[in-house]
């Protein structure tokens, strides 16, 4: 049986970095739990504070944070009222 070397690919290239949000992209959280955000520590008793969709997932999905609101593209009028 023959060995094969094979490099791994390396992490540290820069490639895998998350993307920088969004202001459109945004969606507003409540903590639920104590966490360190960083270095930033949030707690139950801190303001909603706003993250990316990804990071809000993230959070969630480890009962850190409750989805408050979600920040629309567009914070004008979706559609203007006209008389027909």
């Amino acid at each position: 049986m023959a060995r094969k070397n094979v490099a791994e690919p390396s992490v540290s290239d820069g490639k895998n970095v998350a993307p920088e949000p969004t202001e459109s992209g945004t969606i507003q959280v409540q903590p639920v739990r104590r966490f360190m955000d960083g270095d930033i520590f949030r707690t139950p008793a801190d303001d909603p504070f706003h993250v990316s969709r990804l990071r809000a997932a993230e959070l969630k999905g480890n009962g850190l944070v409750t989805i408050v609101g979600e920040v629309p593209d567009n914070k004008m009028n979706r559609a203007p009222e006209t008389k027909g």
